[in-house]
């Protein structure tokens, strides 16, 4: 196995290089098949992983990497939608719970789908205080972790009055079920790149009744493109932005026995 301590996971390979870009002496292996980018920071090894998008993708990724990484906490970073009204583009949440829409209802009406496991998440106040310290906006929030987009205001809307979480995204609950199992801590910090009234992504919003053709239909009726990706460029600059500033303060604070 790989000597290791602290793991950093992200979904996309744009949220990945925010860490990397920190990162001296980079290099990649791999590690039961999956790779993995070391680094040194603060004269400190690090270990970072792309998991991929979605809950079930991103969770075997995870479970490969750490059957070689001897890992002793798991960070997991990256953007996510706002649900609740008041968080702003490029705002920090640091995740004190990760809730799962049930999966075994899913394909039902949005309305109807309850949640499939609820977990705590440690270091929540932790985050919140470095972000702070790193002068940026900042709050303690659950995440509601989805297997589809959630990009239509009226759906987050609703979610947000059923369940009170303050950020939508597609791995993090996944991910801490999985953490949970093998009793690993993990914790997580994700970046605002999308507010609630934002309708960026609304055309890719989960629908029970549109089948792949359908859904095809609508991206190509969607148009816009050029407008969409430079407001996603803007989106995602913010978030990029904030998260880059909250992990040289991570980075740099923490200790050898993290």
């Amino acid at each position: 196995m790989l000597p290791s301590m602290l793991l950093i996971a992200s979904a996309l390979a744009e949220e990945l290089e925010t860490i990397l870009n920190l990162c001296s002496h980079r290099s990649k292996v791999r590690c039961t098949g999956i790779p993995i980018w070391r680094g040194m920071r603060a004269g400190k090894t690090l270990h970072l992983l792309k998991l991929g998008a979605g809950p079930v993708r991103s969770a075997s990724v995870l479970e490969r990497a750490l059957a070689g990484l001897q890992v002793t906490r798991i960070l997991v970073i990256g953007y996510a939608g706002a649900l609740d009204p008041d968080l702003k583009q490029g705002e920090l949440v640091a995740v004190d719970r990760a809730d799962l829409l049930s999966e075994e209802s899913w394909g039902a009406p949005l309305s109807e789908i309850g949640l499939g496991g609820s977990w705590p998440l440690p270091d929540a106040e932790l985050l919140y205080s470095l972000a702070r310290a790193a002068g940026l906006p900042a709050r303690r929030g659950a995440v509601l972790t989805s297997p589809c987009i959630i990009g239509a205001p009226e759906q987050k809307r609703m979610l947000f009055q059923r369940f009170h979480d303050a950020i939508v995204d597609m791995e993090t609950a996944s991910l801490a079920r999985l953490a949970s199992t093998l009793a690993v801590p993990l914790s997580s910090v994700r970046a605002v790149s999308d507010v609630a009234d934002d309708d960026l992504f609304a055309f890719l919003s989960y629908d029970p009744d549109s089948g792949s053709f359908h859904r095809a239909a609508k991206t190509l009726a969607a148009g816009g493109w050029l407008r969409r990706y430079s407001q996603w460029r803007q989106c995602s600059l913010a978030a990029r932005q904030s998260l880059s500033r909250f992990l040289t303060c991570y980075l740099d604070q923490r200790t050898d026995d993290e």
